[in-house]
């Protein structure tokens, strides 16, 4: 694992541990004592203060990328240039031109890669696809997402545990690939792809250089429209849902997190409570671990990624140049 910051700590460190199939070997971090600690604390003999070093580790099998999102490119690269198999945080990468040259490095490379998009493994959405799926509101016409709160100690640069969110060099943009990244993917991973997206999106606060407030309108390839609400500038309230409408019905996610479901067709009215995972990236590292024993495909591969990722850059291409852009 590179990068032993709150990703690893919440997200896929996590999951690595709680696996019964993977087994976390070695760490890394740029910085050393970061990694030595949290060597020391799980009991990894192995840790290193530079990526490639634990790349180059050949007791290291596979590797799996959680840190700031200027450098999963480049190590996704050196990852594919070693024959290992990549595991990469979200977004991917900070363009799609990057993107493709992460694919087209493991293609080459015939190594896996594949991104940790962990709530498509969600109950609650699971639920849903299979009720898409299964025709259940009819012909999915409308797809929505609202997510909206104040960003907290992320608006005060002084304050910000995790200063590098707000620096664009570091993260690549703000709240449209943030949060957007993890709930357009759930949009495409029900839905499919994206055909043109517009969208306006700005930054209200102060003291750093990337975008907290975002609209935008989508247009499927199935021809359903859709739009997106993410800001984090509101105080006093949070919203984090997702409304999949159809001819017969609509599916709502409301909490997102909190998997629930509710479902409502002429039939009436219903509400499913399904369980909140122990861990929201066990999943991700199983069905990863599995497709690099079988070749079979993860839940979520690279090329699903890319779709989400061209909704993304394309919001922004769209939002600079105040025009629809296709995303072909």
């Amino acid at each position: 694992m590179i990068g032993c910051g709150s990703a690893a700590e919440i997200r896929g460190g996590l999951g690595i541990r709680l696996s019964g199939v993977a087994e976390l070997a070695a760490v890394a971090d740029n910085d050393r004592g970061r990694a030595e600690a949290y060597a020391n604390s799980f009991g990894i003999d192995r840790w290193y203060g530079e990526g490639q070093d634990l790349i180059d580790d050949p007791e290291v099998e596979a590797v799996y990328i959680a840190t700031p999102n200027k450098f999963h490119h480049p190590l996704t690269l050196a990852a594919a240039h070693a024959g290992k198999p990549v595991l990469c945080e979200k977004p991917f990468g900070t363009s799609v031109e990057e993107n493709l040259e992460m694919i087209e490095a493991c293609q080459k490379a015939g190594v896996l890669l594949s991104v940790s998009y962990y709530r498509r493994f969600y109950p609650s959405v699971q639920r849903a696809k299979r009720l898409i799926d299964e025709g259940a509101i009819g012909q999915v016409t409308l797809a929505g997402i609202h997510a909206t709160h104040f960003l907290g100690e992320h608006h005060r640069p002084d304050l910000a545990p995790r200063h590098w969110l707000i620096e664009k060099d570091m993260a690549g943009a703000g709240v449209f690939q943030r949060a957007g990244s993890h709930r357009i993917d759930v949009l495409v991973y029900l839905l499919g792809a994206v055909r043109t997206v517009h969208a306006d999106i700005d930054r209200m606060g102060e003291g750093y250089d990337v975008d907290d407030a975002s609209v935008a309108l989508l247009r499927f390839e199935s021809g359903a429209q859709g739009f997106i609400a993410m800001h984090h500038t509101i105080t006093g309230s949070e919203t984090d849902w997702i409304e999949i409408c159809g001819t017969k019905g609509r599916i709502l996610l409301d909490p997102l997190d909190q998997c629930r479901v509710t479902v409502e067709t002429s039939e009436g009215r219903k509400v499913f409570d399904d369980p909140v995972p122990e861990s929201s990236t066990l999943s991700v590292i199983d069905d990863f671990v599995r497709a690099v024993e079988t070749g079979s495909r993860t839940i979520c591969p690279a090329e699903e990624a890319l779709k989400t990722n061209r909704v993304i850059y394309g919001g922004y291409r769209a939002s600079a140049g105040g025009s629809p852009v296709s995303l072909g």
